[in-house]
């Protein structure tokens, strides 16, 4: 491996497509400095280290060599044009369900994986600003980063997130209502740098609230999926989640039933009861994907913060399977371009 094909941290381009490497010669090795952050300094001198010993220095780059990265990296779109242009080759498909407690942030993420093990470039947003978990779920390790007003996702393995988690204190609750929270999904949507991704998934929070109407007034067109657990609680409430998508621009792919069941000792058992995603898939007129199983190794992977570990287990089948045919399933006819005041 060469120092030019290092790649940048939070760039997803390489030293040499970013014209960052500004001298180098027998031994020394200077890098255009473009975030003045530490965290990636250090993971560039490490990089760097891996390759050979080389004294590694750091300077500011010029007007003329920031601009042209900019440029490169899709930072210097025009608001106006970037929101116009939102949907170009990329699918943005939420993830919602009626209450909390069903696992829908675990499945956002498995799917995530599955979606980039099948050869997709995926974005995860989590618009979840009360109860975010994405990033701890998949193990999170660097932040986003700025850049010229606006923002590079954090990079997780392959998968970009970005997250209120990244804002806050960890113990510190967000307090917002309507007005900040349309702002923060609106720089959400906007402000992060999502060119790259053929696949956005977002993390909605549970029920009907602002966030839905505020994704409905900022995008043109998007899909949802919804997810429940087969209790009839959980149906019943999934479904009004459903209905609220058919009221504003967004097209429903279909259902996902979580925790359907458990296997023991060769024999499956229904803690939550039977049915409860095929009854709502009838009751939304939109098809059933799949049924994801209660599983050891989901809990035990996301709980640790590891859910990549779970790629390697025969059971991931499964959420490949959902993820192909959410690929197969795009919606064949448009919403109407309604508008929620």
């Amino acid at each position: 491996m060469e120092i030019e094909s290092i790649v940048y941290p939070g760039f997803n381009k390489n030293l040499k497509e970013l014209n960052a490497i500004a001298k180098l010669k027998k031994q020394k090795c200077e890098i255009l400095d473009f975030t003045e952050i530490e965290w990636v300094r250090e993971v560039l001198k490490q990089r760097i280290s891996e390759i050979g010993e080389y004294e590694v220095t750091f300077k500011l780059p010029n007007d003329k060599e920031f601009e042209e990265v900019s440029r490169l990296v899709g930072a210097d779109i025009d608001p106006e044009e970037l929101k116009n242009n939102f949907h170009k080759n990329k699918r943005i498909i939420g993830i919602t369900s009626g209450k909390g407690g069903v696992g829908k942030s675990t499945i956002t993420a498995l799917l995530g994986i599955a979606f980039d093990e099948l050869g997709k470039k995926v974005g995860i947003m989590d618009s979840d600003i009360w109860g975010y978990s994405i990033p701890k779920i998949l193990g999170a390790k660097f932040p986003p980063i700025p850049f010229n007003e606006r923002i590079f996702p954090s990079k997780i393995n392959n998968l970009s997130v970005i997250s209120m988690e990244y804002f806050v204190k960890q113990d510190e609750a967000v307090i917002w209502r309507g007005p900040m929270l349309h702002k923060a999904i609106e720089q959400f949507l906007f402000e992060v740098l999502w060119q790259d991704v053929d696949i956005l998934l977002i993390d909605m929070p549970p029920g009907t609230g602002d966030v839905s109407i505020s994704l409905s007034q900022f995008l043109k067109y998007y899909e949802n999926i919804v997810v429940t657990t087969p209790q009839t609680n959980a149906t019943m409430v999934a479904e009004r989640s459903g209905i609220m998508s058919k009221k504003v621009n967004a097209s429903i792919i279909g259902v996902i039933e979580n925790m359907s069941h458990m296997e023991v000792e060769g024999k499956k058992l229904y803690p939550f009861g039977k049915d409860g995603g095929e009854n709502l898939s009838k009751k939304l007129n939109v098809p059933k994907l799949g049924s994801v199983p209660l599983l050891e190794n989901i809990t035990i992977s996301s709980e640790g913060s590891d859910l990549f570990a779970f790629k390697n287990d025969e059971s991931f089948q499964i959420i490949l399977n959902l993820a192909q045919e959410i690929i197969k399933n795009q919606p064949k006819k448009k919403p109407i371009d309604l508008k929620v005041n």
